[in-house]
């Protein structure tokens, strides 16, 4: 019994500290959204919190090149971004990730805060659960069922 308190008590931790990043996030972002070097970058932000722009990596050197030599190219030509990022003090907030721009050589690269617990599916079935019980007022031994699923769950 006293170790699943302990490790919801770690998983509530761990939430706050997830949604305290989120705000620290927006808050950066709201805050050098304007500046010249923001705009220098071309980088944008959406609501979500993710800061993104779209960069072209293929220089007309770049040609014959395979595909793990383009990939250090790439990285190396993001590294005044990251740079920057990381001075802004979201290094170790964010995490990064890209994709193709379907018709294009380009890449939508899209810095996201970091989210481990509190993901969409915890999310929804969470609010289904709650919804489910106090939307039909179920008595406790139904509580009970639905808390040993969603533990099931995740």
């Amino acid at each position: 019994m006293k170790r699943w308190f302990i490790r919801r008590r770690n998983l509530l931790n761990a939430g706050i500290y997830e949604i305290k990043n989120w705000f620290y996030v927006k808050g950066v972002i709201r805050a050098h959204k304007n500046t010249a070097d923001w705009q220098n970058f071309g980088l944008r932000a959406d609501w979500i919190g993710r800061i993104y722009t779209v960069f072209n990596p293929v220089m007309p050197g770049d040609q014959g090149d395979t595909l793990e030599v383009l990939r250090l190219k790439y990285a190396e030509r993001l590294k005044p971004v990251n740079v920057y990022l990381d001075k802004l003090g979201l290094g170790m907030a964010v995490a990064i990730a890209s994709e193709d721009v379907p018709d294009s050589e380009s890449l939508l690269v899209v810095w996201y805060p970091i989210f481990e617990v509190f993901t969409m599916k915890k999310v929804f079935w969470t609010t289904v659960a709650l919804l489910i019980f106090f939307l039909t007022k179920l008595d406790n031994w139904t509580y009970q069922g639905i808390a040993y699923l969603w533990n099931l769950l995740f």
